[in-house]
């Protein structure tokens, strides 16, 4: 679970790695290779999008709070 703009900011980095890693992969590995290599990936590179999008959805301050 990502709670501050840092964490934010490493997982989006830890996102850019595993597309990269993927991105790589398809194009030096079998086919069979790849859909059994890239599934984990894939499950990682969902789980960190998806507290991705939870912390960015979550506002910075409770309605009615004032700056």
């Amino acid at each position: 679970m990502i709670k501050t703009d840092e964490q934010l900011k490493s997982a989006q980095s830890a996102v850019r790695n595993l597309e990269q890693i993927l991105e790589r992969a398809r194009k030096t590995h079998q086919v069979r290779e790849y859909r059994a290599m890239s599934e984990p990936i894939l499950l990682e590179l969902q789980q960190r999008e998806l507290d991705i999008l939870k912390y960015l959805s979550t506002p910075l301050h409770k309605y009615g709070d004032v700056f």
